[in-house]
């Protein structure tokens, strides 16, 4: 699944769709009902935690779309703005994140995957071990492995609360632009408890060069 021109953005959404009900847990699927493509109305929002931390809310609730984001804007872009300007970074539908890099688009963006570092002291990011989205691996599902979600993924599954969790993770992103962003995923529900709300904090990290 290669994202080279608008005519392919709509793949990583139904390669998604038909792939859910293999991605996690059985009992996740009756969680993701049809809804439709994505609503009007602002879905990513910002809030200055203070200390060059800012944490943002992604609306990746609806089943059928991707949300697209630029981490050096700040912003969403529209799926047009995204791929004409190839200028996307981050893009999350329900528990899943893509980014803009080898199988899933064309930038030489990467993601380091540091289980277990502290967030709060992390200043400059790694030298090396910036992974890319690859074809699907033999890991029981039929999603693309991207950083996110290789290994144990970002997220940990409750069997008996029906959950999702974030796991004790820091991914630092190289973005399309070559700047580094310290990030950590923080929940997967709004205050109001629904599914597809995703919560991260992250800050601007110096260049390793």
């Amino acid at each position: 699944m290669t994202l080279t021109n608008r005519s392919r953005t709509v793949l990583p959404a139904l390669a998604a769709t038909a792939a859910l009900a293999l991605a996690c847990a059985p009992s996740l699927e009756d969680e993701f009902p049809f809804d439709g493509a994505l609503p009007p109305g602002e879905r990513i929002t910002h809030e200055d935690l203070g200390n060059g931390v800012t944490k943002t809310r992604v609306d990746a609730s609806a089943k059928e779309a991707w949300v697209y984001y630029d981490m050096d804007s700040t912003r969403e872009l529209s799926v047009d703005e995204a791929f004409d300007t190839n200028a996307w970074d981050l893009a999350f539908q329900r528990f899943k994140i893509i980014t803009n890099s080898g199988v899933n688009g064309t930038s030489e963006m990467g993601t380091a995957v540091l289980e277990g570092a502290d967030f709060d002291q992390l200043s400059a990011p790694p030298e090396s071990g910036y992974l890319q989205d690859q074809t699907d691996g033999p890991d029981g599902n039929s999603d693309v492995d991207s950083p996110f979600l290789v290994g144990d993924g970002w997220y940990a599954y409750s069997l008996t609360q029906h959950k999702l969790a974030p796991r004790d993770v820091v991914y630092v992103v190289r973005t399309a632009e070559a700047r580094f962003v310290a990030m950590q995923m923080l929940g997967y529900y709004d205050d109001a408890g629904n599914a597809g709300h995703l919560s991260f904090r992250w800050k601007m990290l110096a260049d390793s060069e």
